[in-house]
C-alpha cells in the first residue's frame, strides 16, 4: 500500500465548488431523511414515554452538535477529501484509516445506501399503486438517477440537494404546524396524557434511535476538499444544520405526541406519520407524507452517494482496495469520481436485491460509532502531536465539548453492545474481517497474483454456475401472485393490531390471510384512518378494507360488501355498574364516547338525545372513561369485551346491546370480481368449520357467525 507523501498538499483534481447554501443543504438534506417520519415512533417505544422520548431527541442532538463542533476542528486541521479517513490516516496511521475506509466501502455505505433504495421503492410503489414486483426496477432508476446527477459534477448534485432539501420541508412543515396546532384538544384530545408502556430497552437505545436520524452530519466533512473556504464553511454548516434538526425533530414529535398516545403511536409504527396526515388534511394527507417521505429519502440518497464515494474514491488513490487503479479515476468533464459512485450504486443495488439491509445498517451504525469515537479522541491527540499545523478554527469550550462526545460514543456504543450484543460483535467482526486484506495489499512480493494459478477458464465456469445458482435461487424466493392492497386501521384490538415486535395481528388480519392464501394472492396492508377508509377504498387507495366493519344500508351507497364473516355481532353500550344507564333511552344529557367514522356514532346522534364526544383513538376513548370524563362508550360489543378482558378498564361496568350489526369486507365496484372469489371462500370456510375455529381462536364465544 502506497503511502501519501504529500500529506499537507490540497487535492488538485476536484474542484471547490460548493458554498455554505450548498454545504448547509448537504447537512439538512442527508440527515434530514426517512428518519424524520419513521423514527418517532422507534424512539417512543424504546424510551416508553413521551418525556423520556423528547429527551432522547435533545439529547440525541446534543451529541450529533458536540461531535460536529469537534470534527469541524479536524476537518480545517485536513480539508482535503476522504474526511474522517485522512483524520484517522493522519493521527492514528494508515491501518486504522484503511479499516474506516473499508467498513464505509463494504459495510456502512452500501447498506445504509440499499436501505434507502428499499424504502424509496416501497413508497413509491405504495403512492402509485405499483405492484412490489416492481422494487427492483424502481430502484435501479433511482439509484441510476442520483448516479447520473452525480456523476455530471458536484455542483448539479449540490443543486439536487438544495432542491430537495427545501421541498422536503413542506409536508415536514404542515405536520409540525398543524400537528401542535390542531393536536391539542380538536384531533385528539386527551392524548397529552397518554400515559406510558413498559420497555425493556435501556434509555441509550432510545438515543441511538435518534442518533440513526441525525447520522449524516459527519458525512460533510468527506468532500471539505470541494467546500469553498472551509474553515468558515464547515463550522457553520454542521453547528447551523445540526440546530435546526433539532428543532424540526423536536417540533416534529411535539405535533405527533398531540395526535396519539404512547400505546397507538408504538402499534402505528413507520404509518404514524401518514396516519396523522390522514387525520388532520383527509385521505389526502397521506399521499402528500407519502411524497415528503420519498424526497427525503430522495435528497438521503444524493448525499450519501456524493459523499461516500468520495471515500472509496480516496482508498482507490491510496491503492487500498481491489480495483484501485480503476476506482482512483476523475472523470475528465466532470471532475468526479465517476468509477467510484458506480461501485457504490452497484453494491447497494446488490445489497437491496439481496441482502437483509435494515439489519447490515444496524451493524453499519455500531462500526461507525467506534470510528467516531476515535475521531473524537483524535482531537485531543492532535492538540498534542500536531501542534504546529494551524487552525484557524478551534473547538469551542475545550476540553469539554469532546469530551460531551466522546461520553456519547462510549455511551451509545455501550448501549449496543448490552442491548443487541450479537449485532455488535457481528459489526466488529466484518470490520476486522478488513485486514486480511490490508496485509495482502501491503505484501512484500507485489508481483505475486493471487489468482495466478487459476485458469481462466475455471473461474469463468464457477462464475456462470454462481450466476446460475443465484437466479434460481432468486425464482424460488420472489413472490409472483396477484397482489391486493387492503386497508385496515391498525389499532382495533382483537381485529386488527401490531403485537409487541411489530407484526400486525388479530381476527380480521388472520381471516383476511387466510382468504388471500386460497384465492392465491398476496396481500399487502395499507394503514388507513377509519372514518376514511371507504374513501381509500373509492379512491383505489386500497381494494379491499377489513376492520370490523359494520353493513349498513348507507355504506352500501358507497362501497360493496362480501358476505358477512360475522353475523349478529353488534353495538354495545358501556356504564359503570350501578348507574342509571340501561340502554339508549336513558342517555339523555350524558356524555357518550364514540370512535370517529363508526356505526355507533351515527347510531347515537340519530337514535338519543346524548352529548357526543368524538375519538380519534380507542385508547384516549378508554382513558377519558377511566378519568370519568364520559358516561358510556358505544362502540362494537366484541371490541368492548376485549378492553374488559384486557384489563383496560378501571371500574366494574356493565355491558348492554343496543343494535344488532354484521361485519364484511368492503370492495369497490371496480374490483367485484375479486368480491365474488372472497364470498365463495367464506361460504365454503363457514360450511367446513374454519370460520368458526378463527372466531372461538380470538373470541372463544358462541355468537352466531
Amino acid at each position: 500500500m502506497s503511502q501519501l507523501s504529500n500529506h499537507n498538499s490540497p487535492e488538485k483534481e476536484l474542484r471547490a465548488d460548493l458554498g455554505l447554501i450548498s454545504a448547509l443543504s448537504l447537512v439538512v438534506g442527508m440527515v434530514l431523511g426517512a428518519g424524520a417520519f419513521m423514527k418517532p415512533p422507534a424512539v417512543l417505544a424504546a424510551a416508553g414515554d413521551f418525556n423520556l422520548a423528547l429527551a432522547a431527541w435533545a439529547i440525541g442532538g446534543l451529541f450529533s452538535i458536540s461531535g460536529g463542533l469537534t470534527l469541524c476542528e479536524l476537518g480545517v486541521m485536513f480539508p482535503r477529501t476522504g474526511g474522517i479517513f485522512v483524520y484517522l490516516e493522519e493521527i492514528y496511521g494508515p491501518k486504522v484509516a484503511f479499516l474506516y475506509g473499508w467498513m464505509i466501502s463494504v459495510i456502512f455505505g452500501p447498506a445504509l445506501v440499499g436501505a434507502l433504495t428499499g424504502y424509496f421503492s416501497s413508497v413509491f410503489c405504495l403512492l402509485f399503486n405499483i405492484p412490489d414486483s416492481y422494487n427492483g426496477v424502481v430502484g435501479a432508476g433511482a439509484l441510476g438517477f442520483i448516479a447520473c446527477v452525480n456523476s455530471i459534477g458536484v455542483k448539479e448534485a449540490g443543486y439536487l440537494q438544495t432542491v430537495a432539501t427545501f421541498c422536503k420541508l413542506i409536508p415536514i412543515v404542515l405536520l409540525a404546524v398543524f400537528g401542535i396546532w390542531k393536536g391539542n384538544g380538536q384531533v385528539a384530545i386527551f392524548s397529552a396524557s397518554g400515559g406510558g408502556i413498559a420497555t425493556a430497552a435501556p434509555f441509550s437505545v432510545a438515543i441511538l434511535a435518534t442518533l440513526f436520524a441525525y447520522d449524516g452530519w459527519a458525512q460533510v466533512a468527506s468532500v471539505a476538499g470541494e467546500i469553498k473556504n472551509p474553515s468558515k464553511v464547515l463550522p457553520k454548516a454542521i453547528i447551523g444544520g445540526i440546530s435546526f434538526l433539532v428543532i424540526v425533530y423536536i417540533s416534529i414529535n411535539i405535533a405527533m405526541f398531540n395526535i396519539f398516545p404512547v400505546s397507538e403511536m408504538v402499534a402505528l409504527g413507520h404509518d404514524a406519520s401518514s396516519i396523522a396526515a390522514q387525520r388532520m388534511f383527509g385521505l389526502m394527507g397521506g399521499n402528500l407524507i407519502a411524497v415528503g417521505i420519498m424526497i427525503s429519502i430522495l435528497g438521503g440518497l444524493n448525499g450519501y452517494i456524493m459523499t461516500l464515494s468520495r471515500t472509496i474514491y480516496i482508498m482507490g488513490k491510496r491503492g487500498q482496495i481491489f480495483g484501485a487503479s480503476i476506482l482512483s479515476k476523475i472523470d475528465n468533464d466532470s471532475n468526479s469520481p465517476v468509477n467510484a459512485i458506480l461501485m457504490l450504486v452497484t453494491s447497494s443495488y446488490v445489497y437491496c436485491r439481496l441482502l437483509d439491509a435494515d439489519k447490515l445498517s444496524d451493524i453499519a451504525m455500531f462500526s461507525v460509532w467506534l470510528f467516531y469515537l476515535l475521531a473524537f479522541i483524535g482531537v485531543i491527540i492532535a492538540r498534542k502531536t500536531h501542534a504546529d499545523v494551524p487552525r484557524s478554527y478551534k473547538v469551542l469550550c475545550y476540553p469539554v465539548v469532546p469530551l460531551i462526545a466522546i461520553g456519547g460514543a462510549i455511551y451509545v456504543i455501550y448501549g449496543m453492545l448490552s442491548y443487541q450484543f450479537l449485532n455488535g460483535i457481528i459489526s466488529i467482526g466484518l470490520t476486522l474481517a478488513g485486514l486480511p486484506l490490508y496485509y495482502y495489499l501491503n505484501r512484500s512480493e507485489k508481483n505475486v497474483n493471487l489468482f495466478s494459478r487459476l485458469k481462466t477458464k475455471y473461474m469463468v465456469g464457477i462464475g456462470a454456475l454462481l450466476v446460475i445458482g443465484l437466479l434460481t435461487l432468486f425464482v424460488q424466493v420472489v413472490d409472483n401472485r396477484e397482489e391486493i392492497t387492503v386497508g385496515i386501521v391498525p389499532q382495533f384490538a382483537p381485529f386488527a393490531y401490531e403485537d409487541q415486535n411489530g407484526k400486525l395481528t388479530g381476527f380480521d388480519i388472520e381471516l383476511i390471510n387466510i382468504i388471500a392464501e386460497k384465492a392465491d394472492l398476496k396481500v399487502n396492508y395499507r394503514m388507513v384512518s377509519l372514518e376514511y377508509i371507504f374513501d381509500a377504498v373509492n379512491h383505489d387507495y386500497a381494494d379491499i378494507a377489513i376492520c370490523s366493519l359494520s353493513v349498513t344500508p348507507e355504506r352500501q351507497k358507497s362501497v360493496n360488501f362480501t358476505k358477512p364473516y360475522i353475523e349478529k355481532g353488534g353495538l354495545a353500550l358501556l356504564a359503570r355498574q350501578g348507574t342509571p344507564i340501561q340502554g339508549v333511552k336513558d342517555l339523555a344529557g350524558k356524555v357518550a364516547g364514540v370512535p370517529q367514522g363508526s356505526t355507533s356514532e351515527a347510531f347515537i346522534r340519530n337514535n338519543s338525545n346524548a352529548r357526543i364526544q368524538v375519538f380519534q383513538s380507542n385508547l384516549d376513548m378508554i382513558q377519558a372513561f377511566n378519568q370519568g370524563w364520559i358516561d358510556v362508550i358505544a362502540f362494537d360489543k366484541l371490541t368492548l369485551e376485549y378492553f374488559i378482558s384486557q384489563k383496560m378498564i378501571a371500574y366494574p361496568v356493565d355491558l348492554q346491546v343496543i343494535h344488532q350489526e354484521d361485519y364484511a369486507i368492503a370492495f369497490s365496484n371496480k374490483n367485484k370480481a375479486i368480491g365474488e372469489r372472497m364470498n365463495k371462500i367464506i361460504a365454503d370456510m363457514r360450511k367446513n368449520g374454519e370460520l368458526e375455529a378463527v372466531y372461538q381462536k380470538w373470541f372463544n364465544s358462541n355468537v352466531n357467525i
